[in-house]
């Protein structure tokens, strides 16, 4: 089992997860606690968008020359 996806995230695919994840537990498919776990797990994933979507408008209003910390190098 791989920690890293190779498909790309977006909001709408993080929310159908979510939706999804609904389903199944309605459905008694998984548990309360696999289904917090699995809303922790999109949270993050969400805030990783966000800040990439903030540094997107930062790169846009200051310009390339902003020296922001790239989480990708490291």
């Amino acid at each position: 089992m791989s920690l890293v996806s190779k498909n790309k995230a977006n909001t709408k695919k993080i929310f159908e997860h979510l939706c999804d994840q609904m389903d199944k537990l309605n459905s008694k498919v998984i548990s309360v606690e696999e289904a917090k776990a699995q809303a922790n797990l999109s949270k993050q994933a969400n805030n990783l968008l966000k800040y990439e979507l903030d540094k997107a408008v930062a790169f846009a209003k200051f310009g390339e020359d902003l020296k922001v910390n790239d989480i990708e190098s490291e």
